[in-house]
């Protein structure tokens, strides 16, 4: 719609209108409703700009981030062995940890695996960017390579961490709630279970 304006302007502009004529026109183009912007259209646009390929672009950042879970599962269980291990040697008498620990054990968990892989984010959404053919040839990229190498060498390093921290907040918190839920309805089905097995003798 801007455009149109804009090609409406320069048009009257070269051809000297007159200025109710060009008012009427603008009226006419305001009162237009623009077309809904559809999937098909949005496929098209992909196409037209990278072809086929483009519906793949940011493949490689995307396969290498399935290691994300990986990695925080990985910190959260070690982290949580670590923590009953230190209980046991300081002979506390507690091997269950507390769902307040629990907690925090998840937020650090999800906030290592989010440092790590967060830059492959980043790659991947400027490699999925509409990338005009006219735009500045400092934010078109070939490939995933490339699109490294130009950001740490227009950029610095601090570009693959631009928006980390709304990422983490958001990111955290939902990784930290849900292993508290988890543990406390693991604690739930233990307990349910030892009570039933007594149950079970008793008859």
């Amino acid at each position: 719609m801007e455009a149109k304006k804009a090609a409406l302007l320069m048009e009257a502009s070269e051809c000297n209108f007159i200025g109710s004529t060009l008012q009427e026109k603008l009226a006419q183009l305001d009162a237009t409703k623009p077309r809904p912007y559809t999937t098909l259209h949005a496929a098209h646009e992909v196409y037209n700009e990278a072809g086929i390929t483009g519906f793949w672009k940011g493949i490689i950042p995307t396969l290498i981030m399935v290691c994300n879970p990986s990695i925080q599962f990985m910190i959260y269980e070690s982290s949580l062995k670590y923590q009953r291990a230190k209980r046991e040697t300081n002979k506390q008498g507690l091997n269950n940890v507390t769902a307040l620990e629990i907690f925090l054990l998840g937020a650090l968990a999800k906030l290592g695996a989010t440092v790590s892989t967060y830059p492959l984010l980043v790659v991947k959404s400027r490699l999925q960017a509409k990338q005009e053919i006219g735009g500045n040839i400092l934010f078109r990229y070939s490939g995933t390579l490339d699109a490294i190498m130009k950001m740490i060498r227009f950029e610095g390093l601090s570009s693959f961490y631009k928006g980390m921290s709304t990422k983490i907040v958001q990111s955290v918190l939902a990784a930290s709630v849900l292993f508290m839920v988890k543990e406390e309805i693991v604690k739930a089905c233990v307990v349910l279970a030892g009570k039933c097995q007594k149950l079970n003798i008793v008859k």
